[in-house]
């Protein structure tokens, strides 16, 4: 008798278990609902079939690109098939990636940016052309693509990225932190959020880096994110032993933040570093110190008045 009570415990246990996470997947998909559409507006497109992926799951949709949407915070997909034409052989496909941030959604948006690809005024930001268009809007970033019978053209995809831009919540307006990079010499479009490695630093985990120009120049200017003032000075520390380890010196940069050095470095040419509060913030690829520092000061100035800004505001 007491064995059976015992069996009959612990199948309720795993039920539940499995209740619990069965209940997740299904609030996961309640937002179907809420951001996509159910058909393209003429009527022509209508939806054929919904999907969602979790963290956990992603990569039996997308394989090998799963990895950068986790590393960017990916929280979960939401996405939708249409369909149209005789037989319904023309597919659109409408994949929005919840990636808990603005900022993260932005450093997904620029990663899969095509400088080739038209610009359009879509969401925050948007790039694509007749058959795809990806987009980023508040902490979602988008991908609409069609697949059209061959020879047949239309714009079916930038209707659908209108559309589906107008329904999901939140602004259009760019990440916060945008406002630490200075607009004077930004090369346009070279912003990026990183993850992972500033210049291929494991120890400058994530920041923004952008090109400027200086003179005829091209440079690389970066601003790395710490949790703490501490964790930015062990950062600036590693990076000093990484230049020793690299068989160069480096000199104390007096003026900067809390504490700076300039260098030659393996891959960057001549890097400018210096630590202001739980930012490590840097101009590389230069051929001489002294053409960086003015670059280095306006990007502090930024990042200063930036937070002084948004507290009053805040």
């Amino acid at each position: 008798m007491k064995k059976g009570i015992f069996l009959k415990t612990i199948i309720l246990y795993y039920a539940l278990i499995l209740f619990s996470l069965n209940g997740a997947t299904v609030m996961a998909v309640s937002d179907v609902g809420k951001w996509l559409p159910q058909d393209s507006g003429s009527g022509a497109w209508q939806l054929s079939e919904n999907h969602h992926y979790l963290p956990e799951n992603l990569y039996n949709y997308i394989n090998g690109a799963a990895d950068l949407f986790v590393s960017y915070g990916f929280v979960k997909l939401v996405g939708a098939e249409y369909v149209s034409g005789p037989g319904k052989q023309e597919n659109l496909v409408v994949d929005i990636y919840d990636m808990g941030s603005k900022l993260n959604a932005f450093g997904v948006f620029q990663s899969k940016r095509d400088p080739e690809s038209k610009s359009l005024k879509i969401g925050a930001g948007a790039f694509g052309g007749k058959r795809y268009v990806f987009f980023y809007k508040d902490r979602f970033y988008v991908e609409i693509q069609s697949y059209l019978p061959s020879g047949k053209d239309g714009d079916i995809a930038v209707i659908m990225a209108q559309k589906v831009a107008g329904e999901i919540p939140g602004n259009c307006i760019p990440p916060f932190e945008l406002n630490y990079l200075p607009d004077a010499s930004r090369v346009t479009g070279s912003e990026m959020y990183i993850t992972g490695g500033i210049l291929g630093h494991a120890f400058l985990d994530k920041g923004l880096v952008s090109d400027y120009t200086i003179g005829d120049s091209v440079v690389k200017a970066f601003v790395a994110f710490f949790p703490s003032r501490e964790h930015a000075v062990e950062a600036l520390d590693q990076y000093k032993r990484y230049i020793n380890a690299a068989g160069e010196t480096w000199q104390l940069l007096n003026g900067f933040g809390e504490r700076g050095f300039f260098s030659k470095e393996p891959y960057q040419e001549t890097v400018l570093v210096a630590q202001m509060s739980h930012f490590v913030v840097g101009v590389a690829n230069l051929s001489h110190a002294e053409k960086g520092k003015e670059l280095l000061k306006r990007i502090m100035r930024e990042i200063k008045n930036s937070i002084e800004s948004n507290e009053r505001s805040g």
